[in-house]
This record gives structure tokens, C-alpha cells and sequence, in this order.
């Protein structure tokens, strides 16, 4: 018989009962005879036939097809090593990041990405023995290394959080703090203004969805918290006006980075 017995987005631990029947059994889940159970502590994700669970903590996991922030950690003769917050380092290969011919005898690759350059990625690869391969080839910004602004992390099972239900959340903390916000779903969120005071408090808003991800409400407060402390930077002669921002639709946890 084909069963669920949570409902999707529940919070779950290890050992809970999510179905029973012809489902497939994802990550965060183990099969055993015909019920599928929770192998972590996280949130129920059920899409057709397929169940698994986002755990709520622990590093990044990658998936093929991610888009995610990282950080050049080493410069080698034919590829970049990089930190994306998973439990394995990432590679970038420069067949990866042009399509022009490079002599790698003649070329520097740090005049392209040096160390401490935090660059935007596409996940295109990752294999059972770990290696994670990554392109930048046709991604925003050219490719290119992400210049200025902050980096925040959160728990990147909560990204959907932030983004919401058609983008809603990162898009009304963008529009009020007037900064450029790129998520990635590793969890890393490249944060950048043209004034600090809203850079600082667009970073307080994403911690702020962080922390209170999991209740009702969010979006409200998130913008109740903005405008309040918008009108405090106002008064300090920060910012002439507050922004106008009118949500649209309900919150949601499916949101894509």
C-alpha cells in the first residue's frame, strides 16, 4: 500500500517513519523492505515519486546543476582550487572559465583568479569519489570574480527560505536595502551596496531569516524589522526615503537560488 505519513517540509529525526510504498528513497533517507525512513535530522521534501530529507545543519552537499559562491583557495598550472563549503574542496578547470586557447606556459592564471577571489559557479560535476568540478563559463557577471561587498553564510538547507515563494523574501530585502544580493545554494550569499549602513543591514535581514526560518510570519517581520531600522538610518540623514515595497503572494519554502 502506498502510504505518506509526513507531510512535506515537517521536521523529522533520524529513524522517523516518512512512507511506505513504490517511492524512491533520496539523500537524508534509507529503504528498508517497503518503508523509507529519515537518516538526519531535517525537513521532508516530497516531489512525485522521489522523497528525501534536507538536513537543518551539517556542510553542504553538492548537486549537479547548483548554483553556488566560492572562495579561490589555490592557483595550480591548469585549474583553481575552491572552498564552496562542502566537505570536499572544489576544482575549477580553465576549460571551465574560457573558451579561448590558453597557453598555460605563457599565462598566468592569477590574472584571471587569484587567491581570495570570491567567484559565482555552476556545480557541472560530482562523482562517487568526490571531486566536485565546477564552470563559470556563461554564468553572471561574465564569469568573472565577484568585486566589493560582503559574504554571509547561512545553513544552506534554509535558502529556499530566503529566497521565497518566487523570490518574494530576497527580493523585498533587496528592494528596500537597495543592495545587489546573489544567492548560491551552498549557502554563501554575496552581499553588496552602495552604502555600508545598507549592505550591514541587508546582512541582518538575511541572519535575521536565517535564525527564524522555520516560523510563521516571516516575511512581515522581516519587512516590519527593515523598515524600522530604514527609518532610523533616515533620521540619522543615512538615506532620504524609505523605498516603497508592496509584497506579492504568500511565503513558501520552494524557492530556487
Amino acid at each position: 500500500m502506498k502510504k505518506v505519513f509526513v507531510n512535506s517540509k515537517e521536521l523529522v529525526v533520524p529513524g522517523t517513519l516518512i512512507a511506505q510504498g513504490p517511492y524512491r528513497a533520496g539523500k537524508g533517507t534509507f529503504r528498508e523492505g517497503n518503508r523509507i525512513y529519515s537518516t538526519v535530522i531535517g525537513l521532508v521534501e516530497i516531489r512525485g515519486d522521489m522523497i528525501r530529507v534536507i538536513p537543518l545543519e551539517g556542510p553542504y552537499i553538492p548537486e549537479v546543476g547548483d548554483n553556488v559562491i566560492g572562495k579561490i583557495v589555490d592557483v595550480r598550472f591548469s585549474n583553481w582550487a575552491v572552498d564552496i563549503g562542502a566537505p570536499y574542496q572544489a576544482g575549477l578547470r580553465i576549460q571551465d572559465v574560457t573558451d579561448e586557447r590558453i597557453d598555460l606556459a605563457k599565462t598566468d592564471l592569477r590574472k584571471m583568479f587569484d587567491i581570495g577571489d570570491i567567484i559565482y559557479a555552476k556545480v557541472k560535476a560530482f562523482n562517487e569519489v568526490n571531486q566536485i568540478d565546477l564552470i563559470t563559463k556563461g554564468m553572471p557577471f561574465n564569469g568573472g570574480p565577484l568585486r566589493g561587498g560582503q559574504i554571509v553564510k547561512i545553513t544552506p538547507s534554509k535558502v529556499p527560505r530566503l529566497i521565497g515563494k518566487g523570490g518574494s523574501m530576497i527580493n523585498m530585502i533587496k528592494k528596500l536595502t537597495q543592495t545587489r544580493i546573489i544567492v548560491g545554494q551552498n549557502g554563501w550569499v554575496w552581499v553588496s551596496g552602495r552604502k555600508k549602513e545598507l549592505e550591514k543591514l541587508a546582512i541582518e535581514a538575511i541572519l535575521k531569516v536565517n535564525r527564524e526560518s522555520h516560523t510563521h510570519g516571516l516575511t512581515d517581520r522581516v519587512k516590519e524589522y527593515l523598515i524600522k531600522r530604514l527609518g532610523t538610518l533616515k533620521e540619522q540623514g543615512v538615506i532620504e526615503n524609505i523605498p516603497k515595497f508592496e509584497s506579492k503572494g504568500g511565503e513558501s519554502n520552494d524557492g530556487k537560488a
